[in-house]
């Protein structure tokens, strides 16, 4: 992900005309995730029954649709969705077959959704107070992406494109390492 950011960020409409748009979408998809991963994880991650966790997870779903609708609405389109659940079924998927991660993997997942925030904090800091060249996202092209709204990643778009860039290109790179460098001694000891 963080190297379709960045070759968008140099040649933004290699892949298709309007990408930057798309890769604004991602970035507003993924705060979702990352903010529905903290309660979705401490329920699977949690001492409730499989039918109980099960039910909670469809309700947080529910409520985090109603955000992904509203961008699906602004960006007119339905793939935030449909990548918003198959994400969500992904997360549930071992509830349903009755295999919650412990030892190692519930390590593992909470250091991931621990490392997520941080570089997606760290990235929407350096991306809003550092000045960021556009390199290929000139003014032409970003007329037209016909943006909605308005807004830092809407006026400058390639603020949000060299956040995805430095966001996920972290996130990959810490993944490699498990997130070792996040003790294990400073994650919640939940169910």
């Amino acid at each position: 992900m963080g190297a379709l950011f960045l070759a968008t960020w140099i040649a933004p409409t290699a892949f298709r005309e309007k990408m930057v748009a798309y890769l604004l979408a991602v970035m507003l998809l993924e705060f979702i995730i990352v903010h529905s991963s903290a309660f979705m994880g401490n329920v699977v991650l949690g001492k409730a029954s499989p039918g109980g966790k099960i039910a909670a997870l469809v309700g947080l779903g529910g409520f985090y649709t109603l955000f992904v609708g509203a961008f699906a609405l602004v960006f007119r389109a339905w793939w935030p969705l449909w990548n918003f659940w198959g994400l969500t079924l992904n997360r549930v998927l071992g509830v349903l077959v009755g295999q919650a991660p412990s030892g190692e993997e519930r390590i593992f997942l909470q250091r991931n959704w621990a490392a997520s925030v941080m570089f997606y904090l760290l990235g929407v800091f350096v991306t809003t107070l550092a000045p960021l060249p556009r390199l290929g996202i000139t003014p032409d092209v970003v007329a037209r992406q016909q943006l909605p709204s308005s807004g830092l990643w809407v006026e400058q778009p390639h603020r949000v494109v060299a956040f995805g860039f430095i966001y996920f290109t972290a996130v990959g790179v810490s993944e490699l390492f498990r997130h070792r460098w996040i003790k294990a001694s400073h994650l919640p000891r939940n169910g």
